[in-house]
């Protein structure tokens, strides 16, 4: 009989296992090395302070988010999404963000595609925006030791 609990306690044990490594999880050592593969472009990125620059970069982002680990899921679905949604705005509008001189928008832009703009860019500028590129940035300092600058 202790046989036969022994092997079913085995078996309990290997069930619950299967799901966290059989599931594809990216993980955490994936993503931090990533993240250093791509810390000069990361740097590059932030310290040009174009208005564009997060959108010339959004490729590189996506393919970050896609290895994060799953603790960052909603941050990077958050920040992505306001970034994609300010894409989408401005290819919608046929115009770019350096378009904007000064905030204001180029000429001849109709009302509903400069409200769509400024929504987009109001929306990365939101607590909810913001508060996700910290905590991804946050776990980028504390878990794998690179400065994101987001």
């Amino acid at each position: 009989m202790r046989i036969g609990r022994r092997l079913a306690a085995l078996v309990g044990a290997l069930l619950l296992a299967l799901p966290l490594a059989g599931c594809g999880e990216p993980s955490t050592e994936d993503y931090c090395a990533q993240l250093r593969l791509d810390r000069e472009k990361l740097a590059d990125m932030v310290s040009v302070g174009s208005p564009t620059a997060l959108l010339d970069n959004l490729e590189l982002l996506q393919g970050l988010a896609e290895k994060a680990p799953s603790d960052l899921t909603d941050e990077w679905q958050t920040f992505l999404g306001a970034l994609e949604d300010l894409d989408a705005a401005l290819r919608s509008a046929d115009v770019s963000a350096e378009d904007f001189e000064g905030g204001e928008p180029p000429p001849g832009l109709a009302r509903a595609d400069r409200d769509a703009v400024v929504a987009a860019a109001d929306q990365i500028r939101s607590e909810e925006v913001v508060g996700a590129a910290s905590g991804i940035e946050q776990q980028g300092r504390d878990v794998c030791k690179v400065n994101l600058g987001l």
